[in-house]
């Protein structure tokens, strides 16, 4: 994320990032001219209780204030804009993976800092519950020229998979009011985690289909979150996961069975592994059983069994120039009984055996590292 959006003097602005490996980049905040004609000061209005439509994200916001709402490549944005236009409220949300460290959090900290061309006043502090805070002196400007002393807060208040920096600026003399709706707000945002069930449509055709997604007969999930984008378009189905450290399957609306196969052509969409699973099923404390054999643009590949989302490798990792990076792949898992046979473009790449009773579906598989990356499937053949 490199850019944002301009902001209006004396902005009050909340922002949730998110990251996994590598450290986000926060926003770059501009803090636009006021009107002249503006007053001088503007009154603190009182504050009511918002929920985002999905009903995930939870705030206290200024009553009366005009909402924004934004959404791009999976991040949404509200924003809240005083009447006057010398105070604003923002929301952004983009998903994170994993918790961020302590030194990371107070980096993005001073990065905001930063691009408000802002000045530290003291040093990070850590509240009673773990949220970063820090304050600092910026200086505005008026659209007649004139400067405006700015105070800004910025705090970093971690969720179960956001990272929330909260930054402030209001021109330091009406800065006593909105500091003291500070700790209300502060303790108002809520942000629910995102779910990670695999949604699995509806409909239950014969065992043997053929999907060529030229177009949505709906048996495939669709849909399009922070976490991922799932979508059928020019007569693919592109998995993409947003986040980096991240792994989805994708299973086909399917009668469950024991023996089974899945067959489909591939191409690497960024730095992922893509693949195929067997088997694939719910229990009923909605961890996933399936046994999923990959691939990776550096021409590696691999495969393992999943009992309950814990992971066994029956097919240690290994290169093989069979796998082309930068074009189509063709893959094929099958199972009879308790075999399995995993081949790539035709080649033989691995045979085990493992003994699971339970039946399942066939389904597809990306998994990311370092960053968001995904895979296009075409041409599904399961039986």
């Amino acid at each position: 994320m490199k850019t944002f959006y301009a902001w209006s003097l004396g902005a009050m602005v909340i922002v949730v990032l998110g990251s996994a490996c590598a450290l986000p980049q926060p926003p770059t905040v501009a803090l636009p001219l006021i009107p002249p004609d503006s007053p001088t000061t503007t009154p603190v209005p009182a504050l009511q209780g918002w929920r985002s439509p999905d009903g995930r994200v939870s705030l206290q916001v200024p009553t009366g204030w005009q909402i924004e709402h934004h959404e791009d490549a999976g991040r949404t944005l509200w924003i809240w804009n005083a009447p006057d236009r010398r105070g604003l409220l923002s929301l952004l949300i983009i998903a994170s993976p994993t918790l961020l460290a302590e030194p990371q959090r107070r980096e993005l900290l001073l990065q905001a800092v930063t691009q408000l061309d802002a000045t530290p006043q003291g040093d990070v502090a850590t509240a009673s519950d773990g949220t970063l805070v820090l304050e600092a002196r910026a200086t505005g400007k008026t659209t007649n020229g004139s400067s405006v002393p700015l105070w800004v807060r910025v705090s970093a208040q971690q969720f179960e998979d956001s990272e929330a920096i909260v930054v402030m600026a209001v021109p330091s003399v009406e800065s006593a009011p909105l500091i003291a709706h500070m700790p209300t707000v502060q303790a108002s945002l809520g942000i629910a985690p995102l779910p990670t069930l695999t949604p699995v449509p509806t409909a239950t055709p014969a065992p043997f289909t053929r999907d060529s997604f030229d177009v949505d007969e709906g048996r495939w999930f669709i849909g399009d979150d922070l976490r991922r984008a799932m979508t059928i378009q020019d007569g693919v189905y592109h998995m993409y996961l947003r986040m980096a450290e991240s792994y989805y399957l994708s299973a086909p609306a399917e009668v469950e069975r024991a023996d089974q196969s899945i067959h489909v052509s591939t191409r690497f969409d960024g730095v992922a592994r893509i693949g195929v699973a067997v088997r694939f099923r719910y229990r009923p404390d909605d961890s996933r059983d399936y046994v999923a054999c990959w691939i990776s643009p550096i021409q590696r590949y691999g495969c393992f069994r999943s009992e309950g989302d814990v992971w066994t490798a029956y097919k240690d990792v290994e290169t093989s120039d069979v796998i082309i990076p930068d074009g189509e792949n063709i893959l094929d898992l099958a199972v009879e009984g308790s075999d399995y046979v995993f081949r790539v473009n035709g080649t033989q790449m691995a045979t085990f055996s493992i003994d699971i009773p339970d039946p399942g579906v066939p389904a597809l598989y990306v998994e990311t590292f370092d960053s968001a990356a995904g895979g296009f499937f075409d041409g599904v053949e399961t039986k």
